[in-house]
């Protein structure tokens, strides 16, 4: 009876050292390397015999513990070295980090004071060279008000001429600023294309009268109106808006001179200037009407060529760079909704939808060229009724400029003037400011004064 109870006993705890064992080396997830296996004496797994002693149990129990106490601290020793290498290594490539960054950023904000230099000397120089061409500008749009007039009543075979030397400056200024703005398509405008055809026309066809004809309609026609539809405005300190007033005017001015040259010389000097033009100018040469048939068919084929170059270079090869907003049109300008609603073109041309807006137009571009054409067969057979209409055109350019003269550039000035009075109020009050606080100052430190005499008097 004892006997089969020492080993149920034995054979027990033989299950819990085995336990015991698996438990704390084998199979634990903390340690990297598993325990040792004789842990406990040999002969309590090698015997079926057990003593009765429990304190026996309680040392190698004892024993254990302080094993799996040992490689514990073993391991956290072994942690905390691993942990300050890799401090150590940390803290290194951090400082190293640093340091390219502390580089870089020195290098960055020299960089950014040069660029602060540099846009203030490109300001500054800008600014100089804005003036300069203000100036410029200036001097030419007074001229040329001043000087035109008076060349096509004296001398009007000069006013080609005149026309083709400031076509040199003019055009090629326009260009170099429209490209830098990306607003070079505008070039391929039609205004540009009948300036080319006038230019064409005096210097290199003059005896072509289908040329003289497609000039003399389209520059009294879609490109003189311009100047009502598009608000080109006479003011003189703006290079660009007197650009514009030349390009839509003085193709315009060209033909009236060509055509009614005779009739702007003095009665005794008319056969010559009669013969002279026979001369220069042939196409007029024994023709001294124009039909309406004739001006229609002619400016409408001009126009076609012009509308297909057109649409084929610019709205279908670099329709992409105009959808996107990169380069800027007549086309993408007219049809842009910048203030919000839209006006009487856009209503028109979306009218069948936004897919198409381009077709439409189109189709309102040549039914303008159709309706500002008809009433050059009049201008063409009237020289008062020319002569007239030459100076509405002028005229209108004149009171959009004194419009944006007093609308817009007086606008800026009278909150320019504001600007500065604001600042002289501030510095002034700055000013106020400072003097009351000083006399505040010198109040308070007269009675601490007159104290300390008293204290203190001086000897005599």
């Amino acid at each position: 009876m004892l006997a089969n109870q020492a080993k149920e006993d034995a054979k027990l705890e033989k299950e819990k050292t085995e336990a015991l064992k698996v438990d704390s080396s084998e199979n634990s997830p903390i340690f990297d390397e598993p325990m040792e296996d004789d842990i406990l004496p040999a002969w309590a797994t090698g015997s079926d015999f057990v003593s009765d002693n429990d304190f026996d149990m309680i040392d190698m129990l004892s024993l254990a513990i302080d094993q799996v106490t040992a490689q514990i601290n073993d391991k956290r020793e072994e942690f905390k070295t691993k942990s300050n290498e890799w401090k150590s290594k940390t803290t290194e490539r951090l400082k190293n980090q640093t340091k390219k960054l502390e580089i870089k950023r020195s290098q960055l904000q020299e960089r950014l004071i040069q660029q602060y230099a540099s846009i203030n000397d490109r300001m500054n120089r800008d600014a100089k060279t804005v003036q300069l061409r203000d100036k410029f500008s200036f001097v030419v749009g007074v001229g040329n008000a001043c000087i035109t007039p008076v060349m096509a009543a004296r001398f009007p075979d000069w006013v080609p001429v005149y026309y083709t030397l400031q076509s040199l400056y003019l055009f090629p200024l326009r260009i170099f600023i429209y490209k830098s703005r990306q607003w070079h398509y505008f070039i391929f405008d039609l205004c540009y294309y009948v300036n080319a055809l006038a230019l064409l026309y005096i210097w290199g066809f003059s005896s072509s009268r289908f040329l003289f004809i497609s000039c003399f309609c389209l520059s009294n026609g879609p490109v003189a109106w311009a100047i009502i539809t598009w608000r080109n405005s006479l003011v003189f300190h703006s290079l660009d808006k007197v650009t514009s007033v030349f390009i839509h005017m003085f193709p315009a001015l060209v033909t009236y001179v060509i055509r009614w040259m005779p009739e702007l010389s003095s009665t005794m000097s008319v056969p010559i200037m009669t013969a002279y033009r026979d001369k220069r100018f042939p196409a007029l040469t024994s023709h001294d009407a124009m039909t309406f048939k004739e001006a229609m068919w002619i400016s409408t084929v001009v126009y076609v060529i012009w509308q297909t170059l057109y649409f084929i270079f610019i709205m279908v090869q670099r329709r992409e760079k105009v959808e996107k907003g990169l380069r800027l049109t007549s086309y993408s300008w007219l049809l842009d909704d910048r203030k919000g609603k839209k006006g009487l073109i856009q209503k028109a041309a979306f009218s069948l939808g936004a897919p198409y807006k381009l077709h439409m137009f189109m189709f309102l571009q040549f039914l303008y060229n159709i309706c500002t054409v008809m009433p050059t067969v009049l201008l063409y057979q009237y020289f008062k009724l020319h002569t007239i209409f030459l100076i509405t055109m002028f005229a209108a350019s004149v009171w959009n400029g004194a419009s944006y003269y007093i609308e817009v550039f007086s606008r800026r000035y009278i909150l320019e003037i504001e600007r500065k009075s604001v600042k002289k109020a501030a510095s002034e009050s700055e000013l106020l400011d400072r003097q009351e606080e000083a006399h505040k100052n010198q109040d308070v430190s007269e009675p601490y004064k007159m104290t300390s005499e008293v204290e203190h008097p001086k000897s005599t």
